[in-house]
C-alpha cells in the first residue's frame, strides 16, 4: 500500500452521517481486514517482546541491539541492562522508563503462556526484591513509604542514586497493570506504599519547582491514570490517588494553557484513560475539550473544528507534522487514544492508514527482514527479532544510533492496542460497491 497515493478525502470505506455529532462508521470488509492486520501485528510484537525479556535468565533483558555500521547479523550486539547503555545518547532513567513501558505493554494484550510466565517473573521480583540490578535500581523504605532510587550514571559512584517521579509512577503502573492482568491482588499493598513514596518525593509544592518538560510530567500523569483505572475503587488508596491525580491534572492544565508549545502523546493517552474511567458528564466535557486542543496543537492550527464534518486539512496536517513515510508509532500512541474520544472520521482514517504503513514498513516479518542484513540465513529468526519494530533512518540519525531498542516495538504495540480498542467502539456498515483493494 502506498500511503501517500491514497486520496485524502473520505474514502469509500469511511462514512460519516450528515448530522454533526453522528459517529463515524467503517465499511464492514475494511474494518474486518484492518482489525485482522492489527491483531496479527500485535501478536507478533508481543511474542517478540516475550523473547527479548527471555534472552537471559535475568530480568529485563534485550534492551537494545546494536547492529553496527555494516548492518551484519554476525556483528549484532545486545545490551541487556541499564548499566550497559551508551551514555553519549542515553541515560539510566530513560532506559528504566522504556523497559517498564515494554513490560506494561506486554501485560496490556491477551496473555500467552510465555508472556504470562514473564509477567509473573518480573512482577514477583518487582514486589519482593530490594534491588533490581538490571535497572540499576534499589528500594528504600521509610515511614511506610517505598521509594525507588536509581543510579545517576552507569560508570559513576554506585551510591550516587536519586529518586525519579516518572520512574516511581511507571513502577506503579507496571505492577498494577500486570497484577490485574494476572488476576492477582498481592501487589496492591506494595502499590500503596509506592504511591506514598511518590507523594513523598513529588509533593504538590515540587511540581512547578522540579518541572523540566511537559512530556516528562505527562508521563507521570499517564502512569497514574492507568494505575487509578486498574486498582479499583475498593482499594485502600484509590481515594488518595484520585485526589492527587485531580490536583496534578489542574497543574498540568494550567501549564498547558501557559505555553502553547506543550504537547505529548503521554498526555493524550492520559486524557483517554481519564475520559473513559469517569462517569461525570461535566468532567467528560472538560476532558474532551482538552483532547480537541491536543489535536489542534498537533496540527499547528488554532481551530480545526473537529465536529464540522470531513476536513481534509486534518489528515494533511498530521502528515506534515510526522511524515507520511516515517516511523510514526510514537505520536500514534496519542492520536489513537484521541481518536477513541473524538470519534472524528478524518482522524480515524489517517491514524489507521499511518498505522498500517508502520506495520508494513517497520515491523520485521518474513517479507521484511528489517535493517539487519548479512550472510546468516533468516537473521530475524535467529536473533529473535521477528515481530519487532525499527525506526526510520532519519530518526536513527537524529538519535545517533543504529540499534533496535525495546521502545521501538513497545510504542507500536501500545498504539495498536489502543487503536483496536477504538475500532471496537466503531460500528460496521455494508456499502454497495465498496472497494475491495482497501
Amino acid at each position: 500500500m502506498n500511503l501517500l497515493s491514497l486520496p485524502w478525502t473520505l474514502s469509500a470505506f469511511l462514512l460519516v452521517a450528515a448530522a454533526k455529532q453522528a459517529p463515524a462508521a467503517l465499511e464492514a470488509s475494511y474494518k474486518e481486514r484492518i482489525e485482522q492486520l492489527l491483531n496479527t501485528s500485535a501478536t507478533l510484537a508481543a511474542r517478540h517482546l516475550s523473547k527479548r525479556f527471555s534472552l537471559t535468565t535475568n530480568l529485563f533483558s534485550g534492551y537494545e541491539l546494536e547492529y553496527g555500521k555494516g548492518s551484519k547479523a554476525k556483528a549484532a550486539k545486545w545490551t541487556h541492562d541499564c548499566l550497559g547503555i551508551a551514555t553519549s545518547r542515553d541515560s539510566v532513567e530513560n532506559c528504566v522508563l522504556r523497559q517498564l513501558q515494554a513490560l506494561t505493554a506486554l501485560c496490556d494484550v491477551p496473555m500467552t503462556a510465555d508472556s504470562k510466565e514473564i509477567a509473573e517473573k518480573h512482577l514477583g521480583h518487582l514486589l519482593r526484591s530490594p534491588e533490581i540490578p538490571e535497572l540499576a535500581m534499589k528500594l528504600q523504605k521509610m515511614s511506610g513509604a517505598s521509594i525507588f532510587l536509581v543510579r545517576k550514571e552507569p560508570d559513576g559512584d554506585p551510591g550516587d542514586m536519586d529518586a525519579s517521579p516518572a520512574i516511581q509512577a511507571s513502577m506503579l503502573m507496571a505492577a498494577v497493570r500486570c497484577g490485574q492482568a494476572l488476576g492477582q491482588k498481592q501487589h496492591l499493598d506494595d502499590a500503596e506504599s509506592w504511591f506514598l513514596g511518590l507523594s513523598t518525593i513529588y509533593p504538590e509544592d515540587m511540581w512547578k519547582k522540579s518541572f523540566t518538560s511537559f512530556h516528562r510530567s505527562a508521563m507521570t500523569w499517564e502512569s497514574l491514570a492507568v494505575t487509578a483505572l486498574h486498582i479499583g475503587k475498593d482499594s485502600s488508596f484509590h481515594q488518595g490517588l484520585e485526589e492527587y491525580l485531580q490536583r496534578f491534572e489542574i497543574f498540568l492544565r494550567d501549564t498547558w494553557e501557559e505555553n502553547k508549545e506543550h504537547w505529548s502523546f503521554a498526555s493524550a493517552r492520559a486524557l483517554a484513560v481519564r475520559w473513559f474511567s469517569t462517569k461525570k458528564k461535566k468532567e467528560r466535557v472538560k476532558l474532551k475539550q482538552w483532547a480537541v486542543e491536543h489535536v489542534d496543537r498537533f496540527l499547528g492550527r488554532s481551530q480545526v473544528h473537529l465536529t464540522d464534518g470531513p476536513n481534509d486539512r486534518i489528515s494533511k496536517g498530521i502528515l506534515a507534522r510526522i511524515g507520511g513515510s516515517r516511523y510514526t508509532c510514537g505520536p500514534l500512541q496519542g492520536l489513537a487514544s484521541l481518536a477513541a474520544i473524538l470519534k472524528d472520521a478524518e482522524v480515524i482514517q489517517v491514524v489507521l492508514q499511518l498505522m498500517e504503513k508502520d506495520i508494513t514498513r517497520y515491523q520485521i516479518q518474513p517479507s521484511n527482514p528489517g535493517p539487519i542484513r548479512g550472510p546468516i540465513r533468516k537473521p530475524a529468526d535467529l536473533l529473535g527479532l521477528l515481530g519487532g519494530f525499527y525506526r526510520d533512518d532519519d530518526q536513527l540519525q537524529l538519535e545517533h544510533r543504529k540499534t533496535l531498542r525495546v521502545d521501538d516495538t513497545a510504542m507500536c504495540l501500545i498504539a495498536i492496542t489502543h487503536m483496536l480498542e477504538t475500532l471496537a467502539s466503531i460500528k460496521s456498515v455494508v456499502v454497495d460497491g465498496a472497494r475491495e483493494d482497501l
